[in-house]
Formats: structure tokens, C-alpha cells, sequence
């Protein structure tokens, strides 16, 4: 009889989440033509934080000041993730700024190694630099420049990897659930504050079959579920491995991308693609055939 480790099990869970959140780049792209922003991102949360809150309401007796404290930390660095990453995809297509987010693949890494004093193991490293070439390929144009868009989800990319980090650190001592209720709720209120000061209206003014689709996949499944997926799954694996199997993202963010908006790959972006399969099979699969040896 085969054992599967818990590794493996938080890994594959991990990368089911990708599935769920590469769907949503072209989603939110186009559910952003028809509302504001920051009203969009009030609206999915606050779904997400209600759901939350009911699924786990007999928990939240358990909550104290330190749980509460670094989900507040881990909700405010999220809201900066989705920010910039929802900004961005006013100036550039949901499969760019879905390949761009995944550089927070080489993010990840520096950032384990600097502040939890954890150096990658050697699969990782390889893994990380493989996923970064496949992201390079798939994502620069011909002049090697960037725009407005592809620069703020280079940001995004950043705080993605602060919170994988992060979550790797406070899903070690505290209760996943409750952290997960508290981040979400204060990405909630974070988002709701910016849409009320800056945008005409927050509520939809004309609801439609597409919105309310949007609003399930986005609220209920790529956060709700995501996230108490990668909150508990991550204290089974390494932040690396947890980035690795997220650059993921954007290749479905891509094959999303084409079959309900239309948006093509070229050759190269294929490439970029088979390159960052390579990466995560090596970390995958590396240490599997060592530990055999």
C-alpha cells in the first residue's frame, strides 16, 4: 500500500487552489469593465468574510489579541497584493498579469532565507530558478520593457510572496481558521474604506447573470476555500514549495483566459509554460527520488 505524506497532500490541495485563482484573473477583468474596483473587491470579501465567519462562528470564542494581531498583519498585506494586482488589470490582459504575478516565485525564496532564517532546500532552488526563467519568457515583450500594469503586478508579486511567508510563520501558532476569518474580514474593511473615499459608488447599480457568477467563483471558491486551504495546508510544507506550486497560477490564469476571453499565447509563452512545469516537477519530485536513494 502507497503512503502519501502530508506534504504531498498539502501540495496537491495547494495546487487546486491555483486552479480556482487562475480563473479569476479574466473574471475579475471583466467585472471590473462594469463596477469600480475597490467595490468589486469590498463586495467578493465581504461574502468571503460572512461565509467564514458562519462556517466557523463556534471558533471565534477562541480568538485572542495575538491571533487577532497577525491576521489583521496578514489582512493588510493581502489587501495590498489584491490592490495592485486588480489595478493592473485595467492597463494590461489578465494573462500577463496573471504570468507576472507568479515572479513572486523568486520573491519567496530571498524572503524565507532573510526572515525565517530558512535556506531553500537544493530541489527548491532549482525549481524557483527554472519557474522565474518560464515566467520571463512568457511574460517580457520583444523590447524588454514593461508597462503600467506589468510594473504594479511586479509590486503585486512582492506582497504575494510577504504573505506566503507570513503564512507560513502565524499558521505555525495560531488557529488557521480563526487567522484566515480575521485576514479576510480586514481585507473586507480595508477595501470598503478605498472604494468608499475614492470611487462614485460601491454597490452595483445594475446587477447581472455575469456578476453574481463572478461573485461565486471569486468569493466562495477562490477565497473562502483558498484560502483556509493554503492557511492550513502551508504548515505541511516549505514557503518555497508553496510558491513553486503557485506559479502555477498563471498558466491557468492562461488556458482561463483563452476559453473565456479569447486571449491567445504565442510560441514563446509555450515555452515560458513547459519551462515552469520543469521547475515544479523538480521540486516535486527531487527530494521523493532522494529520500528513495
Amino acid at each position: 500500500m502507497i503512503r502519501v505524506s502530508k506534504e504531498y497532500i498539502a501540495d496537491l490541495l495547494l495546487l487546486s487552489v491555483t486552479i480556482f485563482w487562475g480563473s479569476t484573473f479574466i473574471i475579475v477583468k471583466k467585472s471590473i469593465e462594469q463596477m469600480p474596483t475597490f467595490a468589486f473587491l469590498s463586495i467578493r470579501f465581504w461574502i468571503s468574510s460572512i461565509l467564514l465567519a458562519i462556517i466557523f462562528f463556534p471558533r471565534l470564542k477562541n480568538l485572542n489579541k495575538e491571533t487577532l494581531k497577525d491576521g489583521v498583519i496578514l489582512g493588510i498585506v493581502l489587501f495590498l497584493a489584491y490592490a495592485f494586482q486588480t489595478v493592473a488589470l485595467q492597463y494590461s490582459s489578465a494573462t500577463v498579469v496573471g504570468f507576472l504575478t507568479g515572479l513572486n516565485v523568486i520573491f519567496t525564496p530571498i524572503f524565507s532565507a532573510v526572515l525565517l532564517k530558512k535556506i531553500p532546500r537544493i530541489y527548491s532552488q532549482i525549481g524557483a530558478v527554472l519557474s522565474f526563467l518560464g515566467v520571463t519568457l512568457m511574460s517580457l515583450n520583444d523590447t524588454l520593457t514593461l508597462s503600467t500594469g506589468e510594473i504594479l503586478t511586479i509590486i503585486c508579486a512582492v506582497f504575494v510572496a510577504i504573505q506566503i511567508i507570513l503564512t507560513d510563520k502565524y499558521s505555525r501558532k495560531h488557529d488557521t481558521f480563526l487567522l484566515t476569518v480575521v485576514e479576510i474580514t480586514t481585507m473586507s474593511v480595508l477595501a470598503t474604506i478605498v472604494s468608499l473615499a475614492k470611487e462614485p459608488y460601491l454597490i452595483p447599480k445594475h446587477w447581472n447573470t455575469y456578476l453574481i457568477f463572478s461573485f461565486l467563483i471569486t468569493a466562495v471558491f477562490a477565497t473562502v476555500y483558498a484560502f483556509v486551504i493554503q492557511n492550513t495546508a502551508q504548515k505541511y510544507t516549505t514557503p518555497t514549495k508553496t510558491a513553486i506550486i503557485f506559479i502555477m497560477e498563471p498558466v491557468f490564469s492562461a488556458i482561463f483566459s483563452y476559453l473565456l476571453g479569447g486571449e491567445v499565447l504565442s510560441l514563446r509563452a509555450y515555452i515560458g509554460a513547459g519551462i515552469m512545469f520543469l521547475g515544479l516537477f523538480v521540486s516535486e519530485v527531487g527530494p521523493l527520488i532522494r529520500f528513495k536513494r
